[in-house]
């Protein structure tokens, strides 16, 4: 989608918006369904907005409540994402949709073994669900837990053997846990694919990094960052390097 495209798309949304805040013959459903558009969209805004009329109009919605979620979560905002989650949690403790958008904000903030204990819950809900296989893996990547984190991706593998998201997870999990050429191998072969973002670049250049191939990780990262980032980052690779040098656990990442 253009720039403009979306510009407008984003205009047209909150133009509905405003004609819903002064109707009160439109139900909260109605203003759900704008507010997942907005979501769509990219404009958290207006969507953290929308939801909030539709819990108003409905303080039992858990609905409303994973869209305040999501919303402020893409706004950055995770405490008010994890308080709006946990009301839904409340509200709806066996629904696996709102324990794990409640695992990934508190992966955001660092409460990784909070979110596995949600994601242990919500795995026994859906045991075939590749969202909640692949997040669980990085929270035990974050606990340093490598060996259970990469059984976590290859059991999603195992229903699914290109799954892009699993495939780059357990890539980045062999290189956190020193065996760089195996997850090199695995993300080499992933930057090729269409579905490659710099995130994706970015994990192959942290395991270039963390193995000492210093230019390689030069080479990759220069698609998407400045000389000076570039530095930055491979000034973290060292960190890294010597933390695994002398047997520390690598977990959550910067």
């Amino acid at each position: 989608m253009s720039r403009t495209r979306a510009i407008g798309k984003t205009l047209s949304i909150a133009a509905m918006a405003a004609l819903l805040t002064g109707c009160s013959t439109s139900g909260p459903s109605s203003t759900e369904k704008l507010a997942e558009r907005a979501v769509d969209a990219g404009d958290y805004n207006t969507a953290a907005s929308l939801y909030r009329q539709a819990y108003d109009a409905n303080p039992n919605s858990v609905e409303a409540l994973l869209g305040l979620g999501r919303s402020y979560a893409g706004l950055g905002q995770y405490t008010r994402a994890e308080q709006a989650l946990a009301q839904a949690k409340q509200r709806r403790p066996r629904d696996s949709e709102v324990l794990l958008e409640l695992a990934r904000t508190q992966l955001e903030t660092g409460k990784a073994q909070s979110a596995l204990t949600n994601l242990d819950q919500a795995l026994a809900i859906s045991p075939r669900n590749l969202q909640v296989i692949t997040a669980r893996g990085i929270a035990l990547d974050q606990l340093s837990r490598h060996a259970e984190a990469q059984a976590s991706y290859r059991s999603g593998l195992a229903i699914d053997p290109t799954n892009f998201a699993l495939l780059s997870n357990l890539g980045l999990s062999y290189g956190l846990s020193g065996q760089s050429d195996e997850g090199i191998r695995i993300l080499r072969e992933l930057v090729r694919d269409n579905a490659a973002s710099a995130r994706t670049r970015g994990n192959l250049a942290l395991v270039y990094g963390i193995s000492g191939r210093e230019r390689d990780a030069r080479a990759t990262l220069s698609t998407d960052l400045t000389p000076s980032q570039i530095d930055s980052n491979i000034a973290y690779y060292r960190e890294l390097r010597t933390l695994l040098g002398t047997g520390k656990p690598i977990g959550k990442l910067r």
